[in-house]
């Protein structure tokens, strides 16, 4: 019996990735290698493969033989700086990305692959650069323009966002992120939106598309500016809808994790000896409950540097699991299982190894990965001087500003009220027990409190820090460092309260959440209107 033709190892290679069966895939990719020892495809797909199924070493190797027979080939420099990124090494990561961009002529799909590689990298000036040379080669390819649009919002640069965002349009006027992005870059009005626009383009695009919801997110954007707040919940209702049937949720598993962390951190924690001398401002909460804000106000510290939101915690933690407890890591109730009996000091070291080329030149630098909350003990027992800073927000507030962001696939329970409910009361319960074992140690800032009396809660938030009070955390809104979220437009302006009470204009419709939050034990306290 003949082996399989290179374009039969192709397919068996690519349909075993798209089920997820990474293990069969890198074993198809093996036999096209020993088959088709001059293609390069058993090695790319071989890798990508491993790096999937969290094999970074093995992943890295793979690609690495073949750049020594092919030093060029773009695609196996950005897997490279791929697999470098998963492993920690961001600055090598970059460095192959860059290698990529240099080989890559001036074809504008490996151009866009290394711009998008490198603003996952938060390298958004690099991104930039070789948006620019990519536009420059597809000048009318409307994706790479909405792209290199999303760098300049990401950087600030409102204006040139904008414009590129409008060519975008020029070219294909029913453009979902175009039009999507437009309407968040400035505020929309009666002589002034895309309301008309994303309409037409709605009514064209298919009722169960990604670009769908796309239009229904932009439209409930649009329609609020605009004071039809019964078109925009309607419009919202719609793209969470949509959102909701693409993404994988169950969510008592996530009921589940956070009731497991809760028992396996059943005292309180006793002070760890400091094998470290580091000092972190961890920055955690919910999403859309001001990190990011914060993460600006402490970041305009003459003596911090602003990290951003750095998965090297996670992927620390992840790794001290797999090596305590391998048997329990292969699933969310076994790693939530397993937290309880990890060592601090391992934990410390593994992270400060993936966020070094991240944590910049300052004596001190803050880490704003919401999600983080999960971890306040393992925090504290790896950095028994570490700050963490908790958002807070009323329940309803912060819940309507959850379900009307569109998250691109992460935070998978935003988008039911029902599920964002139980979401929710899962977390207050998780922060309430940190509280109790930790008593004292984790500062609670309100959201309300930073905008209603900055100075104040400025002052009370870099007291807690350690850190004296500098006139230039009062204007965080000049800080021309970078962000990519969903806040990247709202920082860059100086406070205002108007998202305080907006929730209250869907009071009627966000009644069931509101009565599953209260069934659930959390208190609602009427806000003052």
């Amino acid at each position: 019996m003949s082996s399989p033709s290179l374009p039969q190892y192709h397919y068996e290679i690519g349909a075993r990735m798209s089920r997820g069966d990474w293990e069969g895939a890198g074993a198809a990719a093996a036999g096209c290698r020993a088959a088709w020892p001059a293609d390069p495809g058993g090695w790319l797909m071989g890798s990508m493969a491993a790096l999937f199924a969290d094999h970074k070493e093995m992943a890295l190797a793979l690609i690495e033989e073949r750049l020594a027979i092919d030093p060029g080939d773009a695609a196996c420099l950005i897997q490279k700086a791929e697999c470098l990124l998963a492993l920690g090494s961001r600055e090598q990561a970059i460095a192959a990305a860059e290698a990529a961009a240099a080989n890559a002529a001036e074809l504008p799909e490996a151009l866009d692959a290394v711009g998008t590689f490198l603003a996952l990298a938060h390298d958004h000036a690099g991104a930039l650069r070789i948006y620019d040379r990519a536009v420059a080669a597809a000048p009318e390819d409307p994706s790479i323009i909405s792209k290199r649009a999303l760098i300049h919002q990401y950087l600030g640069e409102f204006d040139l966002a904008a414009r590129d965002y409008e060519w975008a349009l020029s070219l294909s006027p029913g453009d979902s992120e175009a039009l999507k992005g437009l309407a968040e870059l400035r505020r929309q009005s009666a002589g002034g939106n895309s309301v008309a626009a994303m309409e037409a383009a709605l009514a064209t695009a298919p009722a169960d598309s990604k670009d769908a919801a796309t239009l229904h997110f932009g439209l409930a954007k649009s329609h609020e500016d605009l004071g039809d707040y019964a078109s925009s919940w309607r419009h919202l209702s719609a793209a969470n809808k949509l959102e909701r049937a693409r993404v994988i949720y169950d969510p008592a598993l996530d009921r589940g994790t956070m009731q497991r962390i809760i028992a396996g951190f059943p005292d309180m924690e006793t002070a760890r000896a400091d094998t470290t001398g580091e000092s972190p401002i961890f920055i955690v909460g919910l999403p859309r409950t001001g990190t990011t804000l914060v993460e600006r106000i402490i970041g305009s510290h003459s003596a911090v540097h602003a990290a951003g939101e750095l998965p090297a915690l996670t992927e620390a933690i992840a790794t001290a699991v797999g090596r305590a407890a391998p048997q329990l890591a292969n699933t969310w109730l076994g790693y939530a299982e397993a937290l309880g009996a990890l060592d601090g000091e391992s934990i410390a070291r593994e992270y400060l190894a993936r966020s070094r080329a991240r944590r910049g030149s300052r004596a001190r630098f803050s880490d704003k990965a919401p999600i983080n909350f999960y971890y306040c003990a393992l925090i504290f027992r790896a950095f028994p001087k570490a700050r963490v800073v908790h958002l807070t927000r009323h329940p309803l507030a912060a819940c309507y500003a959850i379900y009307k962001t569109r998250f691109n696939g992460a935070f998978a329970f935003s988008y039911d009220l029902m599920d964002l409910a139980d979401f929710y009361v899962g977390y207050r319960k998780l922060m309430a027990h940190w509280h109790r074992v930790l008593p004292g140690r984790i500062l609670d800032v309100a959201y309300e409190d930073v905008v209603t009396a900055q100075e104040a809660t400025t002052r009370r938030l870099l007291d807690y820090v350690g850190l004296p009070f500098e006139d230039a955390c009062l204007d965080f809104h000049l800080n021309p460092a970078s962000t990519s979220t969903a806040s990247s437009v709202q920082v860059r302006q100086p406070l205002y309260d108007s998202s305080l009470q907006q929730w209250q204009r869907y009071a009627a419709e966000l009644a069931p959440l509101r009565e599953r939050l209260v069934a659930g034990g959390i208190r609602i306290e009427e806000a003052t209107p």
